[in-house]
């Protein structure tokens, strides 16, 4: 039987160069940034992220897988390993939370998965990570980030990260988002930009993460650091700041319009 080699020391997550790098950070190829490995796995990436940032423990055990990965293969292909083995992490996750996405039934992985399975998993994490001293149960609030009461939401959503909680962010937009509607005057534009005008809908998953849990400083009034799966991008965004619900959003928000719900601690002041 093979024996594994030793990866030492443990990997860790941080936010390096405005990305989310995990691995050793030691040498060249120890490290990769994490992002989605599907289109429908943004969810599952985001939780994952949580629970490298914030647990010790789930780094040990994913340094242990990776020093099985690595036990027959080629020095120097760390990197590649690591990138392999978080990917069946984001699909393990995925397939735990579909099985019962609504209730007692499944949900359609090509759907990704749904708010209220994240809101499970968050609460999960809170308590693997004994983050706060009581329980902190997630949950799911829609909200309207184009009403009056939106600024109260946002210093709610600053006062969860500063107190060492993460918050999910699901945004989203209309069927189609407006592009080109105005410079392109045909019929296919003309159809879009009628599209462009539907309710918004989720479509998205992006982290928000405590500035201490990161290492950075507080990204002041309004704003947060927000983690973007599709990217690995770890960027701060100001969130009081109006979009226009049609046409595309910041690339922080994963280039949608709209936050149409935040999954954070019910016990929070709202």
């Amino acid at each position: 039987m093979t024996t594994p080699r030793p990866v030492q020391p443990a990997i860790v997550a941080r936010a390096v160069n405005s990305r989310l790098r995990v691995g050793r950070l030691i040498q060249a190829g120890q490290a990769i940034t994490l992002t989605q490995t599907d289109a429908t796995t943004c969810g599952p990436t985001c939780l994952l992220a949580a629970r490298l940032l914030l647990a010790p423990g789930e780094r040990r055990a994913v340094t242990g897988e990776l020093a099985q990965e690595m036990a027959t293969s080629e020095p120097g292909r760390e990197g590649r390993h690591l990138m392999s083995l978080l990917s069946r992490h984001q699909l393990r996750i995925q397939r735990a939370m579909n099985v019962h996405g609504l209730g007692v039934l499944p949900w359609p992985k090509a759907l990704g998965s749904t708010p209220w399975s994240v809101a499970r998993q968050m609460t999960e994490i809170a308590e693997a990570c004994a983050l706060g001293r009581s329980r902190r149960r997630y949950t799911v609030r829609w909200v309207s980030d184009h009403g009056p009461a939106w600024g109260s939401e946002v210093a709610s959503i600053r006062e969860v990260l500063a107190g060492g909680f993460p918050v999910i962010l699901v945004t989203g937009g209309p069927l189609v988002l407006d592009h080109d509607a105005e410079v392109d005057p045909t019929a296919g534009a003309r159809l879009r930009a009628s599209l462009a005008r539907t309710p918004a809908v989720p479509r998205h998953y992006v982290l928000a993460l405590p500035w201490q849990t990161i290492e950075q400083d507080d990204p002041g009034e309004g704003s947060v650091h927000i983690y973007e799966p599709s990217s690995g991008s770890v960027r701060p965004l100001n969130l009081t700041v109006p979009c226009d619900p049609y046409r595309p959003g910041p690339r922080e928000l994963g280039g949608w319009p709209r936050v149409l719900a935040v999954v954070a601690p019910e016990n929070s002041s709202w």
